[in-house]
């Protein structure tokens, strides 16, 4: 009788209990039980570890800079905006802009050229052979140019490429195309300086009959150029570097993805261009 009565209690005990099928058996248990009593299987949840709890990660993406200015935009920007145009030019680098700077500046030359020979005249039996001599000179020195012209860009470019890196990691078309736009502060400087020049430039005439007047005279053209050059061409060429120099700065700061300062990179273009003045002027001294 007593057996009887503790199981009808155990009975209505369990009624009150809330219940639920093991996963594994399907048997009924108490929400309070650990294990099940048919098949054994625990039912306590172990606690997620940090270890070994999902690890959610975000990936940053990086949106594709889209080129803003044309050709003709950039060119105006590097005189009257030259950072937004600077940052234009190492997002969005570019051989064609490069080129076209490229045979500008050898048109300048070329003109620069021609335009020194208007001020001399040769006289005399031998002037029409010494003006033949003369020009094949010139077409070879204007071949020469160019491919120096090329090679200095581009040696220069790779220098500028690893000495402004700043951990960046940037790649030598951006440093080229950054070192390319910068020489059209050149060319303006060059072409206003050409116009200046044209009308300080002496005419003076050489007599190729006789040949101690000619070498006295160019002696004394000599000595009117190195004036020229001093007074007026050397302030005005470190003039252009300067200019030169701040946007290659700017490129540099813009393509390392500003991890280069501005300074650096002026400081950087500023002692490469000094090589070739210096060479440009050791004559004079």
């Amino acid at each position: 009788m007593l057996n009887m009565s503790s199981r009808i209690m155990c009975f209505l005990i369990s009624m009150g209990e809330e219940k639920f099928a093991c996963p594994k058996c399907g048997m009924l248990v108490s929400k309070g039980d650990s294990f099940c009593k048919n098949c054994g299987l625990s039912l306590v949840e172990a606690p997620v570890s940090e270890t070994t709890a999902p690890v959610v990660t975000e990936e940053k993406v990086e949106m594709r800079y889209e080129r803003r200015f044309s050709l003709v935009q950039r060119f105006y920007g590097l005189m009257f905006a030259p950072s937004g145009a600077m940052e234009d030019v190492a997002l969005a680098p570019d051989y064609g802009g490069v080129a076209v700077i490229v045979a500008l500046e050898l048109i300048v030359s070329i003109l620069s050229i021609v335009l020194a020979f208007q001020k001399i005249h040769f006289v005399g039996a031998y002037a029409t052979a010494i003006m033949n001599v003369v020009n094949l000179a010139l077409m070879f020195a204007v071949f020469l140019g160019f491919v120096l012209l090329i090679a200095r860009w581009l040696i220069k470019a790779l220098i500028v490429k690893y000495a402004c890196d700043s951990g960046s990691g940037w790649d030598f078309k951006t440093a080229a195309s950054v070192t390319g736009y910068a020489y059209l502060a050149t060319i303006i400087v060059s072409v206003l300086s050409l116009c200046v020049s044209w009308f300080l430039l002496p005419e003076f005439v050489v007599d190729t009959t006789n040949l101690q007047a000619a070498i006295q005279t160019m002696n004394e053209y000599r000595a009117q150029m190195n004036w020229l050059i001093l007074v007026y061409s050397l302030p005005v060429s470190l003039i252009g570097l300067a200019w030169k120099s701040y946007l290659g700065g700017l490129g540099a700061h813009f393509g390392t993805k500003r991890r280069c300062s501005v300074g650096t990179g002026v400081m950087v273009f500023f002692l490469l261009g000094l090589i070739p003045l210096f060479f440009s002027f050791i004559g004079v001294f």
